[in-house]
């Protein structure tokens, strides 16, 4: 097996690319693969013949396929969305701030259907890396939207106790939605634009009877 450390050589006499370009390569070429045939079943060499690169090159830029897997969900801008939403400030009524969470988190998962359809697919299947980057997912955004809740609860709109299960149930609703879009229920079909507009107005009703459930 290719360490990195041997990766630090040219491989067959070719020459390693090593720069910015070469990774971002790497990651297309991941994503392409892991959608079309699964995380498991694709190889390092796999992704080196799509990119057009060498085992080696990959191994320079990632230690392992599932560092790799890591990386995709960090590029996909997962993290720094999440990083973002705990800043949020209660500048708008809990019920406003909810439906804006929704249109966004929904936006956010559209733009990324093949990436996450990958990682809930593997995961429903077993694998661990699949599993580590849902559960990482899940636990930010529980996290982040405890932090915003919590802002609202010392401000008196809504219960301290409500911060964190609104933060558990939120996610758990726009998730179960945009599931079944993936699946095309519910008239989850057309064009990105027309998805997500229907994925807003079917979770629209539900999210404002969670949150005046919580109201003070």
């Amino acid at each position: 097996m290719v360490t990195r450390r041997a990766a630090t050589s040219a491989t067959n006499g070719k020459r390693t690319r090593r720069g910015p370009f070469t990774r971002q390569q790497i990651l297309d070429a991941s994503l392409s693969l892991f959608s079309q045939r699964g995380f498991a079943r694709t190889t390092v060499r796999d992704i080196a013949r799509k990119a057009g690169i060498t085992d080696a090159a990959i191994y320079y830029h990632f230690d392992s396929k599932r560092e790799l897997l890591g990386a995709l969900v960090e590029e996909r801008g997962f993290l720094a969305g999440l990083a973002e939403l705990e800043q949020v400030e209660p500048i708008v009524p809990v019920e406003e701030a909810v439906q804006w969470h929704a249109a966004g988190a929904v936006n956010m998962m559209d733009q990324n259907r093949d990436f996450l359809r990958l990682i809930i697919m593997e995961g429903l299947g077993g694998d661990e890396a699949a599993l580590e980057q849902y559960t990482l997912l899940m636990n930010l955004w529980e996290k982040a939207l405890t932090a915003v809740f919590g802002r609202y609860a010392a401000r008196g709109e809504i219960g301290p106790e409500s911060a964190p299960e609104l933060a558990t149930q939120v996610p758990y609703l726009i998730l179960a939605a945009f599931q079944d879009s993936l699946l095309g229920r519910h008239g989850f079909a057309g064009s990105a634009e027309e998805r997500q507009a229907a994925l807003c107005t079917f979770l629209g009703p539900t999210l404002a009877r969670i949150v005046r459930g919580h109201l003070v």
